[in-house]
C-alpha cells in the first residue's frame, strides 16, 4: 500500500478509539448518577436548621424579664413633700351664733333652735363640739322658759377639725314646754309672746336671736 493510504487508515483508527473512550466515559457517568439519585437544592435544609432551634412559644413575651421597678422610697419627690401639720385647738377665730329656722311660729309649729359654730380664721383648728359642751336656752325676759342642760343625760365629746370659713350647725326641735331645773315633771306650755335663743358652747356664746310664739 502507499504511504497516504497507511495514513488515512491510522487516522480513521485512531478517531475510533477517542470515540470509544468518550462513550465509555459518558456510560460511566450515566450509571453513577443514578445510583446516586437526583440532588437535593441547598436551600431544603434551612427549615431543618431552624426547626432544630427549640420550640417557639405561643406567648409573644413569655421569655420576657421585665426590669426591676425602683423602690417608691427611692423617689425623690418622696421625701421632698412636708407632712401636713396638725390643727391648733379653735381660740378667738371661733364665732358662736344663735339662730332659729323661722322668725314666727303659728300654735301647731315647733321652734327649731340652731347652734352655728364657724372658723372665721385663716388655718384650720379643731373643737370639742360634742353636746356635753352645748345648750340652747330660750328666754323671756328674765325668766328662763327653756334650758337643755336641764333634762340632759350623759352627753358626748365630738372632736371636729374646722376649715378657714367653714361651718358646723347643731339643731335641737323645742317642743314648745317649759323645763325645770332637774328635769322636774309639771312643765307647762310656753305662752305666746316674745323669746330670745341664747346658746353656748363651753365658755363661748353668741349674739342671742329673736323670734314669736303666735296667739
Amino acid at each position: 500500500m502507499s504511504a497516504e493510504v497507511y495514513r488515512r487508515r491510522r487516522i480513521v483508527a485512531a478517531a475510533a478509539a477517542v470515540l470509544l473512550v468518550v462513550l465509555v466515559a459518558v456510560g460511566v457517568v450515566s450509571a453513577v448518577a443514578a445510583l446516586v439519585g437526583p440532588g437535593e437544592p441547598a436551600e431544603e435544609a434551612a427549615p431543618e436548621a431552624v426547626a432544630s432551634a427549640g420550640p417557639t412559644s405561643t406567648e409573644p413575651f413569655a421569655d420576657f424579664t421585665p426590669r426591676p421597678e425602683k423602690s417608691s422610697s427611692a423617689s425623690p419627690g418622696a421625701s421632698a413633700s412636708p407632712s401636713a401639720a396638725p390643727a391648733e385647738e379653735c381660740g378667738a377665730e371661733l364665732a358662736v351664733r344663735a339662730s332659729t329656722d323661722r322668725e314666727s311660729y303659728p300654735q301647731d309649729l315647733e321652734p327649731q333652735l340652731e347652734l352655728t359654730l364657724e372658723n372665721t380664721g385663716e388655718d384650720p383648728c379643731h373643737v370639742d363640739a360634742g353636746t356635753a359642751r352645748m345648750a340652747f336656752v330660750v328666754r323671756s325676759g328674765e325668766d328662763t322658759v327653756f334650758d337643755s342642760r336641764h333634762c340632759q343625760v350623759g352627753g358626748e365629746e365630738q372632736r371636729v377639725t374646722l376649715e378657714p370659713g367653714r361651718e358646723q350647725v347643731a339643731r335641737l326641735t323645742w317642743d314648745r314646754v317649759r323645763t325645770l331645773e332637774g328635769c322636774a315633771a309639771g312643765g307647762e306650755p310656753a305662752l305666746p309672746g316674745h323669746y330670745r335663743l341664747e346658746v353656748s358652747l363651753g365658755e363661748r356664746t353668741g349674739e342671742p336671736a329673736a323670734f314669736v310664739l303666735e296667739e
